[in-house]
C-alpha cells in the first residue's frame, strides 16, 4: 500500500528492475505451497514468519518463509504432528479435520476477490487534509505501523474506510476494526534534510497510530 511520489520521476532512487514477463513462481515446489496455503486456510502466517529465527530468515527465500510458518502453524494448531511432517505420511489413527477447501469449491475460491474492508459504520477521527503525528508505540509483537514514521507529521489525504487493527487480530485474534487512511509524509519530514523538497511517501496507517497535530 505504501508509494514514493516525485513530481520529476523517480531520480536517484536506482533500477526497480520490473519485467513485464516476470514469472509469478520461480520453482514448481512454489506453487505447491503457495496452493497448500489457499486451500488449508490457516489465517495469516506473518507472526509465525517474523518468528523465524534471523539467521534461517536471511537465507531463505520468500515462499521457504512460507512454507516454514505453515507447517509451524499447522503443528501448533494439532492439524498434523511432526512426525507426520518429518514422514510425509498422515498418521492412520490421527483424526483428520473437514478439508477447508474441497475439489468442488476451488474454481470459485480461487477466482473470489479477497474483500477486508469491512461494511460496517464507524465515526472517523480524522478527515481529508487533517495535520496528524504518528504516535511514538514500541509494541513487543507485531504491528502495521513503520518505526521511521513514529513522531512524524503527515497530512490526511483519503480515508480508506474501515478495516480490523492486524496488530490485535494477530496476536489475540480479537478484532478491532478503525478506519485507515492514506497519510502524504514529506521526504523532508521523514529523512530531515537529506530528503528531496520534491519527493512525499503515501503510506496507509490505522487511526490507533495516529493523533492530531
Amino acid at each position: 500500500m505504501n508509494g514514493i511520489h516525485d513530481m520529476d520521476g523517480m531520480q536517484g532512487l536506482g533500477e526497480i528492475g520490473y519485467r513485464e514477463d516476470e514469472p509469478g513462481f520461480r520453482e514448481q515446489w512454489e506453487i505447491r505451497v503457495f496452493a497448500m496455503v489457499r486451500a488449508m486456510q490457516p489465517g495469516s502466517l506473518r507472526v509465525y514468519i517474523e518468528s523465524i529465527p534471523a539467521e534461517d530468515y536471511l537465507r531463505m527465500s520468500y515462499y521457504d518463509r512460507w512454507y516454514t510458518a505453515l507447517v509451524k502453524r499447522i503443528i501448533d494448531g494439532g492439524d498434523v504432528t511432526h512426525a507426520e511432517v518429518e514422514s510425509g505420511r498422515a498418521d492412520p489413527v490421527t483424526v483428520k479435520a473437514t478439508p477447508a477447501l474441497t475439489p468442488l469449491g476451488v474454481h470459485e475460491y480461487l477466482f473470489r476477490t479477497p474483500k477486508t474492508e469491512l461494511d460496517i459504520e464507524l465515526t472517523p477521527r480524522f478527515h481529508v487534509g487533517d495535520r496528524v503525528l504518528g504516535r511514538n508505540i514500541n509494541p513487543a509483537t507485531h504491528t502495521r505501523m513503520p518505526r521511521y514514521t513514529r513522531g512524524k507529521k503527515g497530512v490526511v489525504a483519503r480515508d480508506r474506510r474501515v478495516f480490523n487493527l492486524p496488530d490485535s487480530e494477530e496476536v489475540s485474534a480479537e478484532p478491532k476494526p478503525q478506519h485507515v487512511y492514506l497519510i502524504c509524509y514529506t521526504a523532508k519530514e521523514l529523512w530531515g534534510e537529506s530528503g528531496s523538497t520534491r519527493d512525499s511517501l503515501y503510506i496507509d496507517m490505522w487511526e490507533g497510530y495516529l493523533d492530531p497535530d
